[in-house]
């Protein structure tokens, strides 16, 4: 058996610092090295004499027998896991992204468990935490270990003010210029996420806050009831879209079906864990970006319109959703074995049953479909054979590994199937428009990018967001009906339907639906509102 070899820990301390700086950096390095105005040599080195100073500094208090092999060991993981998704899919790790991924389920997280990342992951985490775990560490005399660490740290602080004096206005631009960088600081900047999104989650309300106290509906006897389907897309960009402009065909259907497209649309968060409560918390997006709690705690527009007599159903073919469901009927797409392949539910299935829903509840009915969608890496799951009509397509969870045409083929392919999916709603609410007042909202909850400036998937933060990722379509669909009952018309609805619209729109636009009297709707935020706003 090999002799293990022997280190103090102080310099084993250094030693992870500067692997922490270096490799466990790629992401800052190119960012740094690769952009438009890259810094002098100086620069850099005092940048990474400054990263390994604070690090060491750090590992060197926990420098220590017991603590700091497993401290290490995590750090190193930690940083080794940032790097292999910050460089894979060009993100960055904020506090949206951290919650975002720990929300994630078991499925949806196996599709980036690719032989690109787990080489990734050997080669900057486990192996560097085997070799630490393989090393005897040795401890000198308090004194002296004390010596040596502050020697160290005092060492490359030194160094690093020595190589910053020179290069500071260089430094100070690049600060001011790319604000950006700091979060690509690895690993402080996602275990400062972590650690902001449970502080937030454990400082939230304990109590549930209600909203719209005061709603109520006005009785109109002989009025026919209101069946209003709202469909949540996911991952779906407006850029897509054919009925936006996309040159390919993208919307067959839904282009023969008289529906309302608005072309201008910004969603509210780049992810669905942050997308989905503000959507329908009743708070606009500047609104939830100053709240200091979160909003697990607060009631939504599911549970006003249930207090006033409205029927909900969510039906969900996506991980859930997010907490706003709580209080009411929830189902998971279910459906026979022709919808579904390896382990995936196709979207149709949310429609299976809906008939029986209508028929079994007289009053009215607010219906959610939660889409599985666009939901990348794996697209080539979400379409089915008949679907896949631009080929070839990206048939592999690793998307940075296939040129960049297929995987936009694959996505493509799931905007042509969701363009299908959305006809079958349609189609169904006209089969009851006889009994029914009916209509369909759909939008998503975020965009997507595929390999744009080396981005891909979504969940950037969204000060830094590209517009792949927050541009994203929304369309509307009624019986003549429901038009005639909300005073409104469809010509009326095209007309200001190129104006710009949000996320914020959704929750008034559903409460003038079901004509919900409340302080807290905004007749200007309502999308059925004869004349919208300008």
């Amino acid at each position: 058996m090999p002799k293990r070899p022997s280190i103090r820990s102080a310099w084993a301390a250094l030693a992870v610092a500067i692997f922490l700086a270096a490799a466990g950096n790629l992401r800052l390095w190119g960012a740094l090295i690769g952009g438009p105005e890259p810094l002098s040599w100086t620069a850099l080195v005092a940048v990474f004499l400054a990263i390994v100073a604070v690090f060491g500094l750090l590992l060197q208090i926990v420098a220590v027998p017991w603590i700091f092999k497993p401290i290490a060991g995590l750090l190193l993981m930690a940083a080794a896991a940032a790097t292999v998704f910050m460089l894979g899919y060009g993100v960055l790790i904020d506090r949206s992204m951290v919650g975002n991924a720990l929300q994630t389920v078991a499925a949806e997280a196996a599709e980036f468990v690719t032989p690109r990342n787990l080489l990734g992951l050997l080669g900057l985490g486990v192996l560097p935490v085997a070799a630490l775990c393989w090393a005897r560490l040795r401890y000198g005399p308090l004194r002296s270990e004390l010596r040596l660490k502050a020697g160290l740290v005092a060492g490359t602080t030194a160094a690093a003010l020595a190589f910053a004096w020179p290069s500071f206005q260089d430094l100070s631009f690049a600060a001011r210029r790319s604000p950006e960088l700091k979060l690509m600081l690895n690993p402080s900047s996602p275990i400062g996420s972590l650690i902001s999104y449970l502080h937030g989650r454990s400082h939230a309300a304990a109590a549930l806050t209600p909203i719209a106290t005061d709603a109520s509906r006005r009785d109109e006897p002989g009025r026919r009831r209101t069946v209003f389907v709202l469909v949540l897309g996911e991952t779906a960009t407006a850029a897509h879209f054919s009925l936006n402009g996309y040159e390919r065909d993208t919307n067959p259907e839904l282009s023969t079906r008289q529906v309302v497209n608005f072309p201008d649309v910004t969603a509210c968060a780049t992810s669905t864990a942050d997308a989905l409560p503000r959507i329908f918390s009743g708070l606009t997006r500047e609104e939830c970006s100053d709240l200091e709690f979160d909003l697990d705690d607060r009631e939504t527009l599911l549970d006003v319109l249930q207090r006033v007599g409205v029927s909900v159903l969510w039906k969900d073919n996506n991980s859930g959703c997010k907490g706003v469901c709580e209080r009411v009927r929830y189902e998971e797409a279910t459906g026979p074995p022709e919808l579904q392949h390896d382990g995936a539910v196709y979207d149709e299935a949310l429609l299976v049953g809906l008939q029986a829903e209508l028929d079994r509840q007289p009053g009215d009915l607010f219906l959610v479909l939660h889409q599985k969608g666009s939901h990348g890496p794996a697209y080539y799951r979400r379409s089915p054979p008949a679907f896949k009509r631009f080929l070839p397509e990206c048939s592999g969870d690793d998307v940075q590994r296939c040129p960049r045409d297929e995987v936009v083929n694959a996505y493509d392919n799931t905007i042509l199937y969701t363009d299908h999916v959305l006809a079958m709603v349609i189609d169904f609410l006209a089969a009851n428009s006889a009994t029914s007042q009916v209509a369909m909202l759909y939008v998503s909850d975020h965009g997507e990018s595929l390999g744009e400036n080396g981005i891909y998937l979504h969940g950037f933060p969204y000060w830094l967001a590209p517009y792949e990722q927050t541009h994203v379509p929304m369309l509307f669909w009624a019986s003549p009906e429901f038009y005639e009952a909300h005073g409104q018309s469809l010509v009326a609805l095209r007309a200001a339907s190129g104006r710009p619209y949000s996320h914020d729109n959704v929750f008034h636009t559903i409460l003038g639906a079901f004509d919900v009297q409340t302080a807290s709707y905004d007749a200007s935020l309502d999308l059925l509102e004869p004349a919208p706003r300008s």
